[in-house]
């Protein structure tokens, strides 16, 4: 059996609607983490570092951006994603919530 490249004079079929349906991604929300003065800092570090896996150092500064800023933004990812995360820092007592990017 043999293989034949195809020809590049010779346009494939829907070969525009194929790229534009490819192109085509959902749509994209950030997760915002919100100063919460109640919670001690080191467990929002411990929180943001078991559901997000961020490093320690990473997290140390999300929290005290939110701290210092009221808000940080932990990472951009699809709505489902970040309803999930909303959900499970819900569930520790942590304030988030997502925005259309």
């Amino acid at each position: 059996m043999s293989f034949f490249p195809p020809d590049p004079s010779f346009p494939l079929p829907n070969d525009d609607a194929t790229q534009s349906e490819s192109r085509r991604s959902l749509p994209r929300y950030k997760l915002v983490l919100h100063r919460n003065p109640e919670c001690d800092l080191m467990f929002v570090v411990r929180s943001l570092m078991e559901l997000t896996r961020f490093p320690r150092a990473e997290a140390t500064l999300k929290m005290w951006e939110s701290q210092n800023h009221g808000r940080s933004v932990l990472l951009t990812t699809y709505r489902e994603r970040a309803e999930l995360y909303v959900e499970q820092f819900a569930e520790k007592g942590l304030l988030t919530s997502i925005e259309p990017v």
